[in-house]
């Protein structure tokens, strides 16, 4: 009987192996994995090591590769490349502003939309980008951390066509919470300014003379639904608002144009007690 279990027991872990060492191909490539092969095998001896819970932990897989030379993402020319990401929870409206805000952060301005689909299964957004090179694997991990998600497994159908599933149940998309009961200075913005509020309950901005600020402030829920929001069609200095109880996030803009805060605004938020 124990050596039946101790079989069984080595059965399981050869599938699991053989199911990691796909994996790892999948990533790589077939004809790169073919020829690093005995190289893998050593770096990845203990493909056990690799897991967490019950999924491959992507990020540590990702950095070993990197670190041997064998995560290949340059292309031969400027292409447009095919990233799609997928998630089971439905929480759309928050997983599109990760996306968008996690490719910004990797330099991608200008995202083309392909495909949204949302079913039964989950949600799936599916963009490109134009590059010579495929969006690093490891900082797509990084910012997505950041943020309490997590890639649970990846596709890489080519170099230039790949796909994320990504766990959002912690999602916390401004994950810097900005101190409470002090004036802080934010600089001129190129995007709306983005505020953990989870945990405020006022908050006053101040903006320069040398500003012509209109604000624009909207508060959202923790998926992105909107609360409440402010606006003023007239230049403005001095603006304290009640930030509602159920709000997550705030986002301050300019009814026209983030030039109006060229000179940026100071925030002071008020904590619940």
């Amino acid at each position: 009987m124990v050596r039946v279990l101790a079989l069984l027991v080595v059965f399981v872990f050869s599938l699991q192996a053989a199911s990691f060492y796909k994996e790892i191909e999948n990533i790589t490539g077939k004809n790169s994995y073919i020829a690093n092969k005995k190289i893998i095998k050593a770096i990845f001896k203990n493909p056990r090591e690799f897991y967490r819970g019950s999924h491959i932990d992507y990020d540590r897989v990702l950095r070993k590769l990197k670190e041997n030379n064998l995560l290949k993402l340059k292309l031969s020319r400027s292409t447009a490349i095919g990233l799609s990401f997928a998630t089971k929870q439905n929480r759309p409206l928050v997983f599109v502003h990760l996306i968008k805000t996690t490719l910004n952060e990797l330099g991608f301005s200008h995202i083309d939309i392909q495909k949204v689909i949302k079913d039964e299964s989950g949600f799936m957004y599916k963009v490109s980008v134009y590059s010579d090179t495929a969006p690093d694997p490891i900082l797509i991990s990084d910012a997505f951390l950041k943020r309490g998600c997590e890639i649970v497994k990846i596709k890489r159908f080519s170099i230039s066509n790949w796909r994320y599933f990504v766990n959002i149940s912690d999602i916390n998309i401004v994950p810097k919470i900005l101190p409470y009961k002090k004036k802080i200075r934010l600089a001129k913005p190129l995007e709306p300014y983005w505020i953990n509020v989870s945990n405020a309950k006022v908050v006053l901005l101040n903006s320069s003379k040398l500003n012509g600020w209109h604000p624009y402030i909207v508060f959202y829920d923790k998926n992105l639904k909107i609360v409440d929001n402010y606006s003023k069609d007239i230049k403005s200095y001095n603006v304290r608002l009640e930030i509602p109880r159920d709000a997550s996030y705030m986002k301050i803009g300019d009814i026209y144009t983030l030039e109006n805060l060229r000179k940026g605004l100071s925030i002071y938020l008020a904590n619940r007690r």
